[in-house]
């Protein structure tokens, strides 16, 4: 099993360099400059099993070797350290090249009262030879307050959000966790470190996959990746599995993922696209700290690994091979999608707290658009309860069920509710405030102790325990004294609705629409362009 430590090298080359063949054979190609990045793929709390059927090399502190198909392989890992974190309290953001807007907005913070400084994140994305800048995506943000805790940081936000004034947590990652891992190969302990190397000669199976933590759909998969896997100790005291493989082959397993494999094919090459797009935009200030660009789960972009179904897909989407969309000052835009707009897309800025941008302004998901003003609630209600054909209705797309929806919260589902909240039986709910596609980005709710503000639109669904979205209206029931027990909602949409409707884009791919149509309607006034 084991391997000249001198050859090493040029022998987990050798088999690296035929993994890397096989991916560009597959997936994009004899293509050069393949632009690879790490992604964390999967996390174990202290053990990992895998397989790789046509074997692979490992390495792991001056130790290497090699495990065949037969071999029974797994890892296991013990906690020394807890990683350390910092919890900054943000009000604002601006891109780091902004200076004079991010002056401006520090003062104005300032003379509120507040020990207001700019703190910059990221680094700009280079080309793939590491030569020349594509896109400087640092950003700047106006800071508040710093904790050691996440508590302390949560305590000043929702005191902003009682003012009105919206804010986020920025946890930043002083330190990874440390501890040791194991390499146990049938039954015996082989080596032992902090970190372990995989180079699989073609494909490589982890077994146990946790994906979808905290939502519905939560649960653990087996599944097959491509590339060169580490393993170490992350920053949420737990062993990360870190994929570095090119990323046509990621955008292959992410677009089958985020969006229908079946879908038509104008559907499939503009979400890889936008895919391209959002990872590229994002490198540099997602997971800062965490040692990988981006992972493999809704925070970022789902990505199951390779299956039959991403080497089919990797075909079709071939031809969208290095496009992204650009603002027309330069720059790529950051461009997300949802599952299901609910018939008109939402504004960055009500989503997130950011400056408005036009390229994410949310657009009507209907070819005759009614003339209705969804932030306002009798139009709103019209809108939800009258619902006109869009894009994003057509029942025979996947995702087109969730254009319209209904939940009813028992009285036993409020009584979570009222206890998170924390400010007794609850009188009423007020101060809605709702963006353009109707989705609510600000409520407020009244108890016997006091009033509580929950802003932004993730958190609204989260609080009544993971709503498709927060475009709904409400039928409060109510007890003899006039406090809330219950509720029935009825809502439109799946997801914040910024950017791109993946169902209505296959709405559109299905009548005929090609990827650069749909991506022009989603992203108005966005340039489609090609970079290395």
């Amino acid at each position: 099993m084991n391997v000249r430590s001198a050859s090493f090298r040029s022998y987990i080359a050798r088999y690296f360099s035929i993994a890397l063949f096989c991916v560009l054979s597959v997936f994009v190609g004899s293509a050069s400059a393949e632009r690879l990045i790490n992604i964390k793929v999967a996390q174990y709390a202290t053990t990992i099993e895998f397989t790789a059927d046509s074997g692979l090399v490992w390495d792991m502190n001056g130790k290497n070797g090699r495990i065949s198909g037969a071999d029974v392989a797994k890892v296991s890992g013990v906690l020394e350290k807890a990683a350390v974190k910092r919890y900054h309290v943000m009000t604002a953001s601006a891109r780091a090249v902004e200076t004079e807007k991010l002056s401006r907005l520090e003062s104005e913070w300032k003379a509120l009262g507040f020990p207001a400084r700019i703190l910059t994140i990221g680094r700009p994305l280079l080309t793939a030879d590491g030569k020349s800048v594509i896109h400087d995506g640092r950003l700047g943000m106006v800071e508040v307050g710093v904790y050691n805790t996440q508590s302390e940081a949560q305590a000043l936000v929702d005191r902003l959000a009682a003012q009105g004034k919206s804010s986020w947590i920025y946890v930043e990652v002083v330190s990874r966790s440390q501890g040791r891992l194991a390499l146990v190969v049938n039954g015996a302990t082989v080596a032992e470190g902090r970190e372990l190397y995989l180079v699989p000669e073609q494909t490589m199976l982890l077994k146990k996959v946790e994906y979808a933590v905290g939502y519905p759909w939560h649960g653990f998969a087996d599944r097959t990746y491509r590339g060169k896997m580490t393993f170490r100790w992350g920053a949420e005291d737990a062993i990360d599995a870190v994929l570095n493989t090119p990323l046509e082959t990621v955008l292959a397993g992410v677009v089958p993922s985020e969006i229908s494999g079946n879908a038509a094919i104008g559907a499939l090459q503009a979400q890889a696209c936008a895919a391209r797009g959002e990872i590229l935009a994002k490198i540099g200030t997602r997971h800062i700290g965490e040692g990988f660009d981006t992972c493999s789960e809704q925070h970022c972009q789902v990505f199951s690994g390779e299956s039959a179904m991403s080497i089919a897909v990797a075909q079709k989407i071939a031809p969208t091979r290095g496009y992204v969309l650009t603002a027309p000052s330069g720059g790529l835009i950051d461009a997300v999608y949802a599952a299901n707009c609910g018939g008109h897309g939402e504004s960055n800025h009500y989503v997130w707290t950011t400056e408005p941008n036009p390229i994410l302004r949310g657009v009507w998901d209907i070819d005759n658009p009614p003339a209705l003003d969804l932030s306002e609630e009798k139009q709103i209600t019209d809108f939800l309860t009258n619902p006109r054909t869009a894009w994003c209705s057509d029942p025979s797309v996947e995702g087109g069920s969730n254009f319209r929806w209904k939940k009813t919260f028992t009285a036993s589902d409020w009584n979570t509710i009222v206890n998170s909240l924390g400010i007794g039986r609850i009188k009423s709910v007020t101060d809605i405030a709702r963006g353009v596609s109707g989705r609510i980005y600000r409520l407020t709710f009244v108890g016997e102790r006091g009033s509580k503000t929950v802003m932004k639109e993730l958190n609204i669904r989260k609080l009544f325990g993971g709503l498709k979205s927060s475009c709904f209206i409400a039928d409060w029931a109510r007890d003899a004294a006039g406090f809330i027990t219950g509720a029935t909602l009825i809502g439109g949409g799946f997801g914040h609705g910024v950017g791109m409707c993946q169902t209505g884009a296959q709405g559109m791919a299905k009548r005929g629409h090609t990827f650069d149509r749909i991506l022009s309607y989603y992203f108005p006034g966005s340039i489609l362009k090609r970079i290395d």
